[in-house]
This record gives C-alpha cells, sequence and structure tokens, in this order.
C-alpha cells in the first residue's frame, strides 16, 4: 500500500493491532452493505487528492476532532494491511478558523517533509496535553520544541504552495458533502461516515468492500 506522508507511530499501532484484527476476521468479502445505507455514492465525484494511481483512500479529518484522534491508531494499523494497489492520503476538514489553522499547519508540515514525525504530537497536544494551538504563533511555539524554527514554520505556513493546497482542500470538502468527521472517502466517488457505518471500525469494513468493489469494476 502507498502511504502519502502519513504518520507511522509504532506504539499506537501496536495498541491498535488487536483492534485491526478485529476489523480484517469480519472481513468485507463477502458482506453485503447497502448504497444509501452504509454509505454514499457522490455525484458529482469529488477530486482525487493523489495522482489516481490506484485505488484511492482519503480520510477526510481535523486535528481538532476528537473522534479523528481516537480513530488515528485503529486507521493507521488498518492501513499496514492493505495491498499495493491501494494509495492513503488525508484531507482536513476547513469548516472554521481554527480548523482552517489546523489544516493550514497539516499542509506546512507536509511541504517540510515533518508528516511522520509530528502528525501524531500536534494529535496528542490537542486531546491529552489540552493544548490551545489555535492560532499560527502558539503552533509554532509549540513546534519549535520539537526542532522546528518559528521563522522557516511562518514561511512555509503562508507559502503560495500551502495555500492552493488549502484552496484544494476546500474543494474536495465541498464535494465529500459530508455532516462530520473523520469520514473516508473511496476514490472519489463513495463517502463512509460513521453513523452510516455504525461505527469507526465498522468504516474500514465498508472501506474493504468498496476496494474490492473498485477493483472488480
Amino acid at each position: 500500500m502507498k502511504v502519502l506522508r502519513m504518520s507511522n507511530p509504532l506504539n499506537r499501532a501496536l495498541l491498535a493491532a488487536l483492534a485491526c484484527l478485529v476489523v480484517w476476521s469480519g472481513s468485507s468479502v463477502g458482506a453485503q452493505y447497502e448504497e444509501g445505507v452504509h454509505y454514499q455514492v457522490l455525484d458529482p465525484q469529488a477530486p482525487l487528492s493523489t495522482s489516481g494511481d490506484g485505488i484511492e483512500v482519503s480520510e477526510y479529518f481535523s486535528y481538532g476532532c476528537g473522534h479523528c484522534f481516537q480513530f488515528d491508531p485503529v486507521l493507521t494499523a488498518w492501513l499496514e494491511t492493505l495491498p499495493e494497489d491501494v494509495v492513503f492520503d488525508r484531507t482536513p476538514a476547513i469548516w472554521n478558523d481554527y480548523y482552517g489553522n489546523l489544516a493550514q499547519t497539516y499542509y506546512t508540515l507536509k511541504a517540510m517533509d515533518l508528516l511522520e514525525s509530528l502528525h501524531l504530537p500536534v494529535f496528542e497536544a490537542i486531546h491529552i496535553k489540552r493544548k490551545n494551538l489555535s492560532k499560527p504563533g502558539i503552533m509554532a511555539d509549540f513546534l519549535e520544541s520539537s526542532g522546528v524554527e518559528p521563522e522557516t514554520f511562518a514561511k512555509v505556513f503562508n507559502s503560495f504552495g500551502v495555500r492552493m493546497s488549502l484552496q484544494q482542500a476546500e474543494a474536495r470538502g465541498r464535494a465529500y458533502r459530508a455532516s462530520g468527521v473523520p469520514t473516508l472517502i473511496v476514490n472519489g466517488k463513495y463517502r463512509i461516515e460513521t453513523r452510516g457505518a455504525g461505527s469507526t471500525r465498522e468504516m474500514l469494513k465498508v472501506a474493504e468492500f468498496l476496494i474490492q468493489l473498485e477493483r472488480e469494476s
């Protein structure tokens, strides 16, 4: 499976391994998931965030979302089991100024090639340490403790490339028409939300079903 600059925190992945095994023990092979109930078909389709070289699974998320934080280790473990024809990426939600700043931070870290090391610390700072990282300056001060120069962070944060990524993410978010996060989007065609799937773990089973559907189409 191809992963685009995703976090791979070993300790949390190990903690999630049993949960992931439960997901796969109830494999979607042979399972029946109903359109309009367990997943929604996007019409028109949403733009892909990757090159289209493979079946794309995208997580619509926010660092400010507690459910996304809880889902992250389970998702990380699940991603390790996916085949090579699946490519994974994330699209951050931009629903308000707070989520917008966090989305801009996500793309800044991605541009600086720091997602691998700092994706989880940002999540933990907000949801475990209860830090208020709502402003770019506060985020820069926090990241300085991880070796990120505030001046460099600010320059990339306000760069043309990051702003373009934000615009594209906002366009994808509108196309997803999701009611909340975390949400999974499969190949720009299908939207999976917890209220339809039943739980975040069940979302992964539905995603596997739709991956196979795309593979056979």
